[in-house]
């Protein structure tokens, strides 16, 4: 079947180049400040976040014009005669209002702007989820409503060193934090469907581990599985944790996605370590 439908996301959802290419998908590029110097995400290296975070440098990120929506979409355009285009989160940026003014500026029907209400590497699945739709042929109103049922389906649950870096970022509520902070213990946040809620708390990295296995585990009950571990600046935690979930058999399909985007790096902060994680 020929593909009807073009694809616009975000730099947020961490594509590869190869993927893009492949697919002859359009990325939109946010930005990263770090001392007012101006990096464009997909373009710097994460580690260059990293670092700043380490060094408490000032980090900021920008969302992009909507210029360069329109710009991604008059490409898309020239192949396809409808274009869907996917964002991370509205609660988390406002990425969208860039997309959905390009669109309005364009007066052009044929454009759909629909919130992820994810990010980090659950707009990394439901883009490559979405492509495999779209690549059968299916219509828009059909991929609408399928994206709607991969949003239900999944969340992530992550962890960070410090809550302090969500609040500066006005992400995650003062007393939340405090809490996290003067225990020294590890909050387990989870985010579905845009909001962001501090789940649970743990005393040890280790206790992070068993808790993200067990909500695999509880999921596994309807079907099989998929988890995509990303991470901050925790490699070495994640591949423990990918060890420990290979251990459950055939049932989860589990892979490394890598380093989380340098824009989600600035907010998330250092310690991150996650997964997205749906029934399949």
């Amino acid at each position: 079947m020929e593909r009807k439908i073009g694809l616009v996301v975000d730099s947020t959802f961490g594509l590869s180049q190869a993927f893009v290419k492949e697919h002859h998908i359009t990325v939109v590029p946010l930005k990263v400040l770090i001392d007012d110097k101006e990096y464009i995400d997909g373009e710097i290296n994460p580690d260059v976040v990293v670092d700043a975070l380490q060094q408490g440098k000032h980090v900021k990120t920008s969302q992009p014009t909507p210029e360069l929506f329109m710009q991604a979409y008059e490409e898309q355009l020239k192949h396809y005669p409808q274009v869907l285009c996917m964002t991370l989160s509205k609660t988390l940026s406002g990425t969208i209002n860039s997309a959905t003014l390009a669109q309005t500026i364009m007066e052009n029907q044929n454009i759909y702007v629909v919130d992820t209400e994810s990010t980090i590497n659950g707009g990394l699945y439901l883009a490559e989820m979405m492509i495999n739709y779209l690549n059968e042929g299916h219509n828009i109103t059909d991929a609408l409503s399928y994206l709607e049922e991969l949003k239900d389906k999944g969340s992530l649950i992550f962890t960070v060193d410090n809550l302090q870096t969500l609040v500066k970022n006005g992400r995650i509520g003062k007393v939340q934090a405090i809490i996290g902070n003067v225990l020294k213990i590890k909050p387990i946040l989870r985010f579905r469907r845009g909001v962001l809620d501090l789940e649970h708390k743990v005393r040890s990295f280790k206790n992070v581990i068993l808790y993200l296995s067990d909500e695999v585990k509880k999921m596994m009950n309807y079907g099989k599985v998929a988890v995509y571990i990303a991470f901050v600046d925790r490699s070495v935690e994640a591949k423990e944790l990918e060890h420990e979930l290979f251990q459950l058999g055939e049932q989860v399909r589990v892979k490394i996605t890598g380093v989380i985007s340098p824009v989600v790096s600035a907010h998330v902060g250092l310690g991150g370590l996650g997964i997205y994680l749906t029934n399949e």
